[in-house]
């Protein structure tokens, strides 16, 4: 099999903006948290890529920014897609689902049970929470072993105010931290903080 090299081109915005971030908010109504999508400056998009590099997605080389200024580039030698979009669409998005939990797994990520309107993971790296999402299938690629790996995802660290605002945000944190630190995914029994003489 022949393996190429995945490159990304991050392009400046009017605004300055340099590919996607957000900003986590409680959501009292809801019970849950709100994700508010926006422009990423150059640092945040820095700091994304080496966070992902870092917690175990696919390696990430910063090339630099093209001579006009126009674009942050990024390569990612090595990564290969998945199938044939084109020619299988179906199956290759079922072989992407099916590979989607061991890249996710790879990174050390915990899902996260807090109210969201969409998937959550966290991880923990350089000493703090990140969480993470858009896991879409052209984010899920396989490395030269054909190893599932994440390529890209949306990223922001998680506000340490609000970890312990949500039971399920806290467990999550917590175990993302063990698994880093130990390399054991901690273990939950469902029900286990249920006192039987309260049912």
């Amino acid at each position: 099999m022949e393996w190429g090299v995945v490159y990304k081109l991050f392009p400046l915005q009017g605004n300055g903006g340099l590919g996607k971030t957000f900003e986590l908010e409680r959501d009292a109504e809801h019970n849950g948290f709100t994700m508010n999508v926006r422009d990423a400056i150059l640092a945040e998009t820095m700091d994304k890529l080496m966070i992902l590099h870092d917690a175990g997605a696919h390696p990430t080389e910063l090339v630099g920014l093209d001579e006009d200024g126009d674009y942050l580039i990024v390569k990612q030698p090595l990564a290969q897609s998945y199938g044939d979009m084109e020619a299988d669409r179906d199956a290759t998005l079922r072989t992407i689902d099916a590979a989607r939990h061991h890249a996710i797994e790879r990174m050390r990520a915990v899902p996260c049970r807090a109210r969201f309107k969409r998937a959550v993971w966290i991880i923990w790296v350089d000493e703090r929470a990140w969480e993470l999402s858009d896991l879409h299938p052209g984010n899920v690629m396989k490395d030269a072993s054909e190893w599932p790996c994440i390529i890209d995802a949306l990223l922001a660290p998680v506000p340490p105010v609000l970890v312990n605002s949500d039971r399920w945000l806290s467990e999550a944190v917590a175990d993302a931290r063990v698994w880093c630190e130990t390399g054991a995914l901690t273990k939950r029994k469902a029900f286990d903080d249920v006192n039987d003489d309260d049912l």
